[in-house]
C-alpha cells in the first residue's frame, strides 16, 4: 500500500477516534403453514446435528464442516443459520459427480460447501419474503428463498414448499439452538460459479435475448466481479466486532465497518421467447426489425452503423442495454421491502414504493415499482384505476419464473441475477415523455450501485448484525467524490429515524460531497431538490441541532447562499412567517404556506411518508422538509454534478443525506398541481 493512502487512512480513522472523544451511539410465510418451531434445548448447531435425534442424518454434514475447519464455531457462541443438507442430499450430490464419499473431496471443495450452507446471520423462514436472503453467507453469497404451495399426495392437503436457489427445500425449518437456528434442507447447495451471460445462456426460455445479448457485446460488460486493485482499510476496521467508534451528534459510540473487498455486479431483465414470439418476434433479425423504428423515434437524428450491433447507439444494442443494472438486485431488493418499514413508514395505498435507476444504456432511467396491490414493475405510472395510470413490465418473482421453464432453474451467477419480464422493455418516447414525466424521488443509496453491492443498503437495526454502518473511503463508489477529509457512513434502516424511509448516509467531518446525477428522460427545466430533517426543536430533551451550514453546487456553479441546515419551520427565513403548517388548515391558507416557502426555495416534506407508523413528516415535525437546490434546464444526453460542502469550519457538523428530487416543470408548475404525496 502506498504512503500516501496509508495517510489517508490513518487520518480518516483519526478523524472518527477524536470524534468520539470529543462528543464521547412481507412474508409469503405468515400463513398458518405446517412447520418445526423449537424452543433453545441446550443445544448447540454442533451438538443438534450429532444429537441421537438426527446424527444418522448428517454424517455426510459433519464430515465437512470438521474438514473445513469451521466445526469449532459450530459448538461455541455465535449467531449462525445453518442449512443442514441430509445424507440422502450428499448421496445425490456425490452421484453427480462420480465422487463415492465426501472422504474423496478436496480441502477447497469442503470448504465450499460448509460456507454455502452457513451464514452469520439467523433466517427464520416465519420471517423471509421472496427474493434474496438479507445478509450473505459465509462464502460472501446471497442465497435466493423461495415458497410456493402443492398438495400433499398422502393427505390431500396444501402444504407449503419452502426452497433454497430453487435447487434445495427446506423439509425442516426454524430449529433454534443456543448458537442459532438449523434449517434442515434435501439437497446440497451448489452455487453457481459462472458469470451472469454464462448462466443465462444455459435457460431455453431466453434464447433470442441471449443472442442478442451475444452480438451486441454486452454480455462482456457483465463479466466483471472483484477489483483486484481495491485494498480495504487496516486497523481492524472491516470486523464488526472491532469497528471504528464515531458520532452523529445525537447518536454516541456508533460502530462502523468499511467493506472487505469490491464487487462489480449486475442485474439483468430478459423477455422470455413466448414474449417475444407474441409480438411476431422468432429470431434476432425480426427483433432488429421491430426495436429500430422505437428507438429512431424516440432519439430523433439517431445516427449508427446498421450493421454493427455494437455500435451504442445501434437501435438493438440501445434495446438489450436497457436490459441491464450495474448493481445485483434480488426480487426483494428492487425497493424497501422490509415489512416493518412498510408498515411504518409509507402511507402505501397512495403511492407506490418506487425508485429510479441508472441503466447501462447511456444517459438512461428505468423506474422500479412495488405498488400496494403486490408484484415488481418496471416503468410503472400512477395507481390502477386513476387517470394517467401505466401498468408497465411486470418482472416475475422466482416462483413465477420457475413456472415458466421445464425445470426449477437457479437465475443467480457469481456477479448477478436476471428476471423473467412479461412484456417488451423498450426507452422510448412514451416511456421518456410521459411515463417518466414525472417527480423522480431517488434513494441516496441508490445514486452509486456500490452502496448496493457492497451490501450496505437494506440493513435494519432490528436484525442480529444489523446495527452497524458502513463506511467508504474515497474512490470506492462510482459515481461519488469525496474529499480526503470526509468521512461517509451508510446508516442502517431504522424505524425510528424520522427520514426518509429510515434510509440515510452520513457525512461528517470537513466534507466536501460530489454526485453525478441520474439522468433526466427529456429534455427542459427542472427543479433540483434535497429532503432535509434539520432535528432542530425536535422536542428531544438537551438536543441541540448538529446539522452544518453547506454551500451547494451544480456542474460547479454555486446554487445561491450557503444553506443552514439547522433551520425549520419555526424560521421566517424557511416559511416567511415562522408558524408550522398545519393538516386541519384551511386549503388556502396550505396552498399560501406552500407558495410563500417555494418563493423562499423549501418545500413541506412528502406526506405519504412516516416515522413509527404514527408521526407523519409532513404535518408532525417541523424540521422535515424539502430544499430546492436549483431550478435550471436539463439535457437527457449530459451529465450533472451535485455538490455538497461545509462551510464552516466546524468538526461536529454532519450532513444526513436521505433523498433527491427531479422534477420537470411540467410537474411542479403544471395544469394539474404537484401532489403533495
Amino acid at each position: 500500500m502506498n504512503n500516501s493512502r496509508t495517510g489517508k487512512i490513518a487520518k480518516f480513522f483519526l478523524s472518527a477516534m477524536t470524534f468520539a472523544l470529543l462528543l464521547a451511539q412481507q412474508s409469503c410465510l405468515e400463513e398458518n403453514a405446517p412447520g418445526n418451531y423449537y424452543t433453545f434445548t441446550g443445544n448447540t448447531v454442533a451438538s443438534f446435528l450429532e444429537s441421537d435425534e438426527y446424527k444418522e442424518d448428517f454424517t455426510e454434514f459433519v464430515k465437512v464442516l470438521k474438514r473445513s475447519g469451521v466445526w469449532g464455531e459450530m459448538r461455541t457462541y455465535g449467531t449462525y443459520t445453518c442449512f443442514a443438507p441430509t445424507n440422502e442430499g450428499f448421496k445425490e450430490y456425490l452421484a453427480v459427480r462420480n465422487v463415492s464419499s465426501v472422504d474423496e473431496l478436496t480441502k477447497e471443495q469442503c470448504d465450499t460447501i460448509a460456507y454455502t450452507h452457513l451464514c452469520n446471520s439467523l433466517f427464520y423462514c416465519k420471517d423471509l419474503v421472496v427474493g434474496a436472503l438479507p445478509y450473505p453467507n459465509m462464502l460472501d453469497r446471497y442465497l435466493v428463498y423461495t415458497c410456493d404451495s402443492a398438495q400433499d399426495a398422502t393427505t390431500g392437503k396444501t402444504k407449503i414448499i419452502y426452497r433454497l436457489n430453487q435447487q434445495s427445500t427446506i423439509i425442516e425449518r426454524d430449529d433454534s439452538v443456543q448458537n442459532g437456528v438449523v434449517q434442515i434442507i434435501d439437497k446440497v447447495l451448489s452455487p453457481s460459479n459462472k458469470m451472469l451471460p454464462d448462466v443465462m445462456i444455459m435457460d431455453p426460455n431466453i434464447s433470442i435475448f441471449n443472442e442478442a445479448l451475444k452480438v451486441t457485446h454486452m454480455e462482456d460488460s457483465l463479466v466483471a466481479y472483484m477489483d483486484e486493485t481495491y485494498r480495504s482499510p487496516s486497523f481492524d476496521s472491516t470486523d464488526v466486532s472491532k469497528g471504528v467508534r464515531y458520532n452523529t451528534g445525537m447518536e454516541t459510540n456508533q460502530i462502523g465497518i468499511f467493506p472487505t473487498k469490491r464487487y462489480f455486479k449486475f442485474t439483468a431483465f430478459a423477455e422470455t421467447d413466448s414474449v417475444f414470439n407474441s409480438l411476431g418476434i422468432t429470431n434476432l433479425e425480426e427483433l432488429v426489425k421491430y426495436v429500430t423504428p422505437i428507438y429512431e423515434e424516440s432519439f430523433p437524428g439517431l445516427t449508427y452503423d446498421p450493421d454493427d450491433y455494437t455500435d451504442r447507439n445501434h437501435p438493438l444494442n440501445m434495446f438489450v442495454s436497457y436490459h441491464l443494472l450495474p448493481e445485483q438486485l434480488a426480487y426483494n431488493e428492487f425497493n424497501i421491502s422490509q415489512k416493518e418499514l412498510t408498515d411504518y413508514y409509507v402511507e402505501w395505498k397512495n403511492i407506490d414504493i418506487e425508485d429510479f435507476y441508472e441503466t447501462m444504456m447511456p444517459h438512461s432511467i428505468m423506474r422500479l415499482s412495488s405498488p400496494y396491490i403486490g408484484g415488481r414493475y418496471i416503468n410503472r405510472k400512477g395507481i390502477s384505476g386513476k387517470d394517467g395510470f401505466v401498468r408497465g413490465v411486470q418482472v416475475f418473482d422466482p416462483n413465477k419464473s420457475a413456472k415458466a421453464g421445464a425445470a426449477l432453474l437457479d437465475q443467480t451467477a457469481i456477479n448477478g441475477v436476471y428476471h423473467y419480464i412479461d412484456h417488451l422493455l423498450v426507452y422510448d418516447k412514451q416511456t421518456r415523455e410521459e411515463t417518466l414525466n414525472t417527480r423522480i424521488r431517488i434513494m441516496c443509496q441508490t445514486l452509486s450501485p456500490d452502496y448496493i453491492n457492497s451490501g450496505a443498503r437494506g440493513r435494519l437495526s432490528s436484525d442480529v448484525n444489523g446495527n452497524w454502518t458502513m463506511g467508504y473511503l474515497p474512490g470506492f463508489c462510482k459515481n461519488v467524490k469525496l474529499s480526503d477529509e470526509t468521512q461517509a457512513w451508510v446508516r442502517y434502516r431504522n424505524n425510528t429515524f424520522t427520514c426518509f424511509f429510515g434510509e440515510e448516509i452520513t457525512f461528517l467531518g470537513i466534507y466536501d460531497i460530489e454526485y453525478r446525477l441520474p439522468p433526466v428522460p427529456f429534455a427542459g427545466t427542472y427543479e433540483l431538490r434535497m429532503y432535509m430533517c434539520t432535528m432542530k426543536d425536535s422536542g428531544m430533551a438537551g438536543f441541540k441541532s448538529d446539522r452544518g451550514v453547506v454551500q451547494v453546487y451544480l456542474n460547479g456553479e454555486p446554487q445561491g447562499i450557503p444553506i443552514d441546515m439547522t433551520l425549520n419551520q419555526l424560521d421566517v427565513a424557511v416559511t416567511g412567517d415562522g408558524i408550522k403548517a398545519n393538516k386541519s388548515d384551511d386549503e388556502d391558507v396550505l396552498r399560501a404556506k406552500e407558495k410563500a416557502m417555494h418563493s423562499r426555495g423549501y418545500m413541506l416534506a412528502p406526506d405519504s411518508y412516516s416515522a413509527q407508523g404514527s408521526i407523519n413528516l409532513r404535518w408532525d415535525r417541523e424540521d422535515c422538509i424539502r430544499k430546492i437546490i436549483a431550478t435550471d434546464y436539463f439535457y437527457p444526453e449530459q451529465d450533472y454534478y451535485f455538490r455538497v460542502r461545509l462551510v464552516l469550519d466546524n468538526p461536529t457538523a454532519c450532513c444526513p443525506f436521505n433523498m433527491i428530487e427531479l422534477v420537470p416543470k411540467s410537474v411542479y408548475a403544471g395544469d394539474i398541481p404537484e401532489d403533495t404525496h
